[in-house]
């Protein structure tokens, strides 16, 4: 729905209208910068499950974990899966997500009257504070305020980073660039994972050392917040006209960016003046089947069961008879496999599609976890340690597991509901899928090591099945958005078979 002439152009009489502008390098570097909020978030998940295997950090914290694991990996098969269930262990690291689900509620308001770069701020100084007082512990209410503050970081960062990212985006290239965000995620754990494995090695304390280095990403990101423009779509629905246009110009590196500049006005300036009534709208008209298919997509990332094993990967490799040393080598193989599968997915969102990423991520995963229930069940009948080539076999399953989530639902989880929804509205339903997202990752978190414990090897049957379900939403219910530009994407809900009956077609687009 491109504006020219005073007019509203939907060019080819069903295709979407091109706007002029390049890739430069400027919109690179920010994108970059920005990118960095996936890297404090992806070290969050690699770091936590990596210190949890360190015995300084459990002896001064959790000591009864110490106790079961000495205890419990002589008593057979079911002590193995058990001698991590802890439920002050399982509290500490879901208040990651607890705090990141009540300041989402916030960050929507922060981001929508004080642009994007307003949440990325607060989430930077929340970083460097939560970072601070968890490397300093000296007890467990220490540990957890310092990890709740971390969650009340991303909860802003979660949602403000990659909007900022499709916002500044061409859209040709808006899913590229938007997985810069999940690239960072990858890349976050995997050094995490990395720092992990050299600093078991320290006699004492190493995991202040694990834990501190969090402060890196979260410099980097307090600077971005301080030093980069906001976004044009963020400018201009705040007012700001004039200085939006000019990083537009930047950020296209053309003069004539008149058309894109007039689709953005005509899609969110009229409602700029009216966002108290955001979170109202969000739940009616053309924004409902956004908001429910952003609600549902955030749930059914979770049922992937990736989180889980991605944040608890030297846990469950220790679970499964790994060797300290092991268990965190092979969460550092893991991790560097994401890398290598985002960069994959990088290259290929914009030319597959969204939908097609998804449906061949949901097949990778469904073979892994079946196979990988199969080996556990049949290979640890015995209640001792798996065999050294079965070993192997599940490492090399567990990576097919999380490539397949890697360049499918982890990135998409982020770019698919930045794309959605009207400018309008675009905050609140945000803000509300994050929410949803940081709520169901604190579900998972919570319950991963009771549910370990009591389904074992049915814990990947579990989640197997919940893929056919993941498979079901996306070939019916996600409609595509490659090459649609931002403010046009309301379009593919009128032609969606099921959406559309939601949106009156007798209504003014403007109108939610």
């Amino acid at each position: 729905m491109a504006v020219a002439g005073g007019n509203l152009v939907v060019a080819g009489g069903g295709e979407f209208q091109n706007f002029e502008g390049r890739t430069t390098s400027y919109l690179v570097f920010i994108c970059l910068l920005i990118a960095s909020c996936g890297l404090m978030f992806g070290y969050d998940i690699g770091i936590n499950g990596g210190v949890a295997e360190m015995n300084s950090f459990l002896e001064k914290f959790f000591p009864t974990v110490v106790v079961n694991k000495r205890r419990e990996a002589e008593l057979g098969e079911g002590s193995l899966y058990c001698q991590y269930n802890n439920q002050n262990l399982q509290a500490y690291n879901s208040a990651l997500y607890l705090a990141a689900f009540v300041s989402t509620w916030f960050s929507s308001y922060v981001t929508r009257h004080y642009g994007r770069k307003g949440s990325i701020l607060v989430a930077g100084i929340s970083f460097l504070m939560g970072v601070t007082l968890r490397a300093s512990a000296q007890n467990l209410a220490m540990l957890v305020i310092g990890q709740s503050l971390l969650g009340w970081g991303l909860g802003f960062s979660n949602q403000a980073a990659p909007l900022y990212l499709s916002e500044m985006a061409p859209f040709k290239w808006r899913g590229s660039l938007n997985y810069l965000f999940g690239l960072g995620v990858t890349v976050g754990a995997f050094f995490a994972n990395l720092i992990n494995y050299g600093t078991a090695k320290m006699a004492h304390n190493g995991w202040r050392v694990s834990l501190g280095l969090g402060g890196v990403p979260a410099i980097l990101i307090t600077i971005a917040g301080i030093a980069l423009s906001d976004t044009p779509n963020s400018l201009i629905q705040r007012g700001k006209h004039e200085e939006g246009k000019a990083v537009l110009r930047r950020i296209r590196g053309v003069e004539n960016v008149d058309v894109e500049f007039e689709d953005i006005l005509i899609a969110g300036t009229h409602k700029s003046r009216e966002g108290i009534a955001a979170f109202k709208d969000v739940f009616k008209g053309k924004s409902l089947p956004p908001l429910i298919v952003s609600c549902l997509f955030q749930i059914f990332n979770q049922f992937t069961g990736s989180n889980d094993l991605s944040f608890y990967a030297p846990v469950l490799f220790s679970t499964l008879g790994f060797k300290s040393d092991g268990a965190l080598y092979s969460a550092v193989i893991l991790a560097g496999t994401t890398i290598l599968a985002t960069l994959f997915g990088l290259f290929l969102v914009d030319r597959l599609g969204r939908r097609a990423l998804l449906m061949l991520g949901n097949l990778q995963m469904f073979i892994s976890l079946i196979a990988l229930a199969l080996i556990l069940r049949f290979g640890l009948q015995d209640g001792s340690h798996l065999p050294h080539s079965l070993s192997i076999v599940v490492v090399v399953f567990l990576c097919a597991f999380l490539m397949g989530w890697s360049w499918s639902w982890a990135p998409l989880a982020y770019l698919v509901p930045t794309e959605i929804f009207p400018l309008e509205t675009r905050s609140a339903g945000l803000s509300i899928q994050a929410s949803v997202n940081f709520l169901f990752s604190f579900v998972m978190i919570e319950t991963f090591l009771s549910m370990l414990c009591s389904l074992k090897w049915g814990f990947f049957i579990f989640f197997a099945a919940w893929i056919i379900v993941l498979q079901v939403f996306v070939m019916f219910y996600l409609p595509e958005t490659k090459g649609v530009p931002i403010e046009e994407t309301e379009l593919v809900w009128t032609r969606h078979w099921f959406w559309k009956k939601f949106i009156p077609v007798d209504k003014d687009f403007d109108k939610p």
